[in-house]
């Protein structure tokens, strides 16, 4: 009798098993896209952030890496940028806290501010830049023959205004998307502005629920 029921218990786990990897295998293959509020989603397509060489805040090497476990938000921009790049970096910090204050999110995630402008932005200038933002945010840089393929690779424009002939008073028009990268450096996806604190909170929280 004992036999007989220990053969119907484990008839009725391996049903149950089965029947959750068949749901959790239907949630994985799910257009994650319809799911989202703002985000594109791009992780499907494998592809890695493209590589680069720049340097952080600190005056350290930032390579590939540096960035391995661990989500990160990507965006680009420039200290002297007078709205943009303030109102972004202000948006990711307050994200970010968000995650982790209210979304109870342990895992690591931090926000990657690459300066489209090396002229004028050293690793000084930058970690006082970021700091005033986010303790979750890192600055990061690299002499323009580093930096120019990279932005060309992750298809971000950076065209610096003229400014009739003054060399360090101008502006510099640029891409204002955000890429969100996964911890294994695959591009997760991206977010067009204008970007807004709730929708980049449920987006990330839906991604991060289907990744491998």
């Amino acid at each position: 009798m004992i036999n007989k029921i220990l053969i119907i218990l484990a008839a009725a786990i391996a049903i149950g098993l089965g029947i959750y990897s068949y749901q959790k295998t239907n949630l994985s293959n799910s257009n994650i896209s319809e799911l989202l509020k703002h985000a594109t989603y791009l992780y499907d397509n494998k592809k890695a952030i493209a590589d680069y060489d720049l340097v952080d805040h600190n005056g350290n090497p930032f390579t590939p890496n540096d960035i391995r476990g661990t989500w990160t938000f990507w965006f680009f921009g420039f200290t002297h940028c007078p709205d943009i790049c303030p109102i972004t970096l202000g948006t990711l910090s307050a994200s970010v806290n968000k995650l982790k204050t209210e979304h109870n999110i342990s895992d690591k995630i931090n926000i990657i501010f690459v300066s489209v402008d090396p002229e004028r932005d050293d690793t000084a200038s930058l970690k006082t830049y970021v700091n005033a933002f986010s303790e979750h945010a890192i600055g990061v840089t690299a002499e323009q023959n580093k930096l120019t393929p990279f932005l060309k690779n992750m298809g971000i424009v950076a065209v610096k205004q003229d400014n009739n002939g003054q060399l360090k008073d101008y502006l510099v028009d640029h891409s204002s998307s955000i890429f969100l990268i996964a911890p294994d450096t695959g591009i997760s996806a991206y977010f067009g502005s204008p970007h807004e604190v709730n929708s980049i909170v449920q987006d990330f929280l839906t991604i991060n629920k289907f990744y491998p």
